[in-house]
């Protein structure tokens, strides 16, 4: 059992020592020479007596600062000076089982903003303690401009759960070699053909073939149109045009799913899925909810339809399908069918980390679903300069909706799946912290996480590739610099190395920058302490307009990282 403790103010010369040694054995959260570790203040020895001859001044002591810089060639000059200018950060970790005190005093402002990040770096939640809020500059625009979308959660979050761990018991067993084909392979159809589809809420949809592609490598792909959608008012020929060019062209949506992470479908050795070769890819354009309003779920993969249909399976497709919205298509202009194109690439994503991960790797091998919908945006992160350079979802819709929603999605755990809860948007907290991860570390680092499966723990899975392929950081430290840059709302043009969401080209994938400060207009900031801090979370306290010297004594919850961001 873990016990909390308060430590009253008898203890407190014991917590500062118990601080120090933490600050000074956690090696900056395993990020080397890029987290600077805090140092105690030595005091000024006392002056005793009548000296002998001219008395020498006596510099005295700086005020106690248990920050240190963390940022290289920036604002923080050290514990306690600012330089005036850019971006200073300073951090303190409480390594302890216990809050603790960390006194901060650093000079030299002249009106800027002091943030204060803390940010828990442990799987628990830890309790927070008590500390005064500042009223948000916006809260009347931010009240104002909060929008909700249907989430569609029940659907999304079984469909989901199957993917990950429900489709094992139906794949049945594996055989000795890898199964190529089974007996009757999949049938080709051609352009006019009719099927009926069953949708995720088992309902049935009669679809005609509209339109025929092949890929690169001479996959062919049927675009299937609900019948009652298949009309020029509706799922036009010149919408079908374009979700043929983005997914199938050359260079577009099939071809960079293969390049970053390999085929969606394969051999493979359970005697139950469908064929290992032979499959086309399947795109069904369906009415889902049928409510004449866009959104919602705008798109899945459901891996059932990958498993022969039989008395435990009554609903499979029987094909490797991915599944869109029609009247998001239409509903909303050239915004809707942005929101579909990159839909595809998303549930493609899933569509692939199953057959990597699931088939291939074993069920235990699939990612928890923070990280599976992580992979899946930053997918949609690395694909959209190419599918519509004007739309980033990142920073058009995940970081906008990370700043706002509700009171923030600061305190919400990252491991914690709860979209669109009452408090929280998983999406916008694993979207946000993957396109993080997308600018700083980049395509390498994104083809290595889809690939290893060194633990059936996601945390672990993640930190092992960061550690990897950028020795001297880690998950944690990358955490700590998403949290400081999203809770601080750092500046695009004065962000230090390590910070901030900086533009990134990778090997013909083009992401670009994000500029914090440009969504304060829109962040909602809490109004209220919460009881606990969420495990892998943060929350971001400012204080604003300071000048001079900073003061203040933080408690800081155990397993904590305090960011002090001065800009």
């Amino acid at each position: 059992m873990r016990i909390q403790r308060t430590l009253s103010n008898k203890k407190g010369a014991l917590a500062l020592a118990m601080l120090v040694a933490a600050l000074a054995g956690c090696g900056g959260g395993g990020d080397g020479a890029e987290t600077p570790q805090a140092t105690p203040q030595s005091p000024s020895s006392p002056v005793t007596g009548t000296p002998e001859g001219p008395t020498t001044p006596v510099t005295p002591a700086k005020p106690t600062s248990l920050v240190a810089p963390s940022c290289l060639n920036c604002g923080a000059v050290d514990s306690n000076t600012y330089s005036g200018t850019g971006v200073g950060v300073w951090q303190a970790t409480n390594a302890s089982l216990a809050a603790a005190d960390v006194p901060v005093s650093i000079d030299g402002l002249t009106g800027q903003d002091v943030t204060l990040v803390f940010t828990n770096e442990s799987g628990v939640a830890q309790p927070m303690p008590a500390i005064s809020l500042t009223a948000s500059r916006f809260p009347s625009v931010a009240a104002s401009q909060l929008r909700w979308q249907d989430p569609a959660t029940d659907a999304k979050q079984r469909i989901g759960e199957f993917n990950r761990n429900g489709w094992a018991a139906l794949a049945g067993s594996q055989g000795t070699a890898p199964r190529y084909s089974m007996s009757s392979g999949p049938s080709k159809s051609v352009v006019n053909d009719t099927r009926d589809w069953f949708n995720e809420d088992n309902s049935v949809r009669s679809t005609t073939l509209v339109r025929q592609a092949t890929t690169t490598d001479g996959v062919t792909v049927n675009f299937w149109v609900e019948n009652s959608e298949n009309a020029p008012t509706k799922v036009s020929s010149a919408i079908i045009d374009q979700l043929v060019d983005r997914f199938a062209s050359p260079g577009k949506v099939y071809d960079m799913l293969k390049d970053v992470g390999g085929p969606l479908w394969g051999s493979h050795s359970y005697i139950n899925l469908i064929p290992g070769t032979g499959q086309p890819i399947d795109i069904v354009i369906l009415n889902f909810d049928r409510n004449n309003a866009p959104y919602g779920m705008t798109g899945y993969f459901y891996s059932r339809n990958a498993i022969a249909k039989s008395a435990s399976n009554p609903y499979s497709n029987e094909s490797l399908s991915l599944y869109l919205d029609s009247e998001t298509l239409y509903l909303d202009g050239a915004t809707g069918l942005t929101e579909v194109v990159m839909t595809m690439a998303h549930e493609g994503m899933h569509a692939q980390n199953f057959y990597r991960r699931g088939v291939l790797g074993g069920v235990e091998s699939m990612f928890a679903t923070w990280l599976e919908e992580a992979t899946a945006m930053m997918m949609e992160d690395f694909a959209s300069a190419t599918l519509d350079p004007g739309h980033n979802p990142i920073r058009d819709v995940r970081f906008y909706d990370y700043v706002k929603y509700k009171g923030g999605s600061y305190n919400c755990s990252l491991l914690d799946w709860t979209p669109f809860s009452a408090s929280c948007d998983s999406y916008s907290v694993s979207g946000s912290f993957g396109g993080f991860l997308n600018r700083q570390l980049g395509l390498r680092m994104f083809k290595s996480l889809l690939g290893n499966m060194s633990s059936t723990n996601s945390v672990d899975v993640l930190d092992t590739v960061i550690k990897t392929n950028f020795p001297g950081t880690s998950f944690v430290g990358q955490f700590r610099r998403f949290s400081a840059t999203a809770g601080a709302l750092i500046p695009a043009a004065t962000s230090p190395k390590g910070f901030g969401f900086p533009a990134r080209s990778d090997n013909g994938y083009n992401i670009p920058a994000i500029d914090p400060t440009a969504y304060a207009p829109y962040r909602t900031l809490t109004q209220t302490v919460p009881t606990t801090l969420q495990a892998y979370a943060s929350l971001p306290v400012v204080r604003q307009a300071a000048k001079g010297r900073y003061t203040e004594t933080v408690k800081v919850p155990a397993g904590t990282t305090l960011s002090v961001v001065i800009h």
